[in-house]
């Protein structure tokens, strides 16, 4: 064999050596991209399956991707949100409105949050974390939008009823303090020096009203006596 040819037989084992790890690299790449496809998918899912609202916005606040729950808050759906300005697509404007945290966060370079009355009665908790590139420039932002509408009404509803509270307290007079009151006839002696019946001077006093009647000690001392008053309890008495 001459010497061209074991060259020639040389090359063809190395080539077919080369083309063997070839097909070996290609299917780990095979492998490694289903892993990916896969990966993604499952990502997709999460994020489609939690009930906040999550995009990722460039530094216009121009969306660039965005869960499926945009569908749910804005009735659209997922390709045709890409593009358009959060702000926009939230409140109807082409900037941020005041209260929103992205410009703050823009400034800060940490996470912002602030709750937002979007529309009449209808309230969003807003939170947008930085996204930074390897020299540590902030090129876009995780915007998170929850509703929180149910958690307003509800606080809204308790401080109506602390205030209202508050105010039912401020009208409830109290009697406190050392009472002079008569051993004999139980008349209470006012700071003026005034002599009153007892239920006179704590209505005054207070927001309470009496209610006459009389007890069984004193029914008998008045009426113990009485035919009619003994004929009565006896009648009582068998009843029990």
């Amino acid at each position: 064999m001459s010497l061209d040819q074991k060259n020639v037989n040389q090359q063809i084992i190395e080539l077919e050596e080369m083309n063997k790890n070839l097909r070996i690299q290609v299917e780990k790449n095979k492998v490694n991209n289903a892993f990916k496809r896969i990966a993604r998918k499952d990502w997709e899912k999460t994020v489609d399956a939690i009930e906040d609202w999550i995009t990722i916005i460039d530094l216009d606040s121009v969306i660039l991707r965005s869960n499926r729950t945009v569908e749910k808050y804005f009735q659209l759906r997922v390709q045709d949100s890409i593009g358009l300005k959060c702000c926009k697509l939230v409140h109807g404007t082409d900037q941020p409105i005041n209260s929103c945290p992205f410009p703050i966060m823009l400034k800060t370079g940490k996470r912002e949050s602030a709750e937002v009355e979007i529309r009449e009665g209808s309230w969003m908790l807003i939170t947008v974390d930085p996204i930074f590139n390897n020299v540590g420039e902030i090129i876009s932002a995780v915007h998170i939008t929850r509703d929180i509408t149910q958690r307003i009404l509800i606080q809204n509803e308790r401080e109506i009823l602390v205030r209202d509270l508050k105010n039912a307290l401020t009208r409830i007079k109290t009697l406190d303090g050392l009472i002079p009151i008569c051993s004999s006839c139980k008349k209470i002696r006012d700071d003026k020096g005034y002599w009153n019946l007892i239920e006179s001077y704590i209505e005054s006093h207070s927001d309470a009203a009496f209610s006459h009647g009389i007890c069984p000690e004193c029914s008998d001392s008045l009426y113990g006596e009485e035919t009619w008053y003994i004929d009565m309890k006896k009648r009582k008495n068998k009843k029990e």
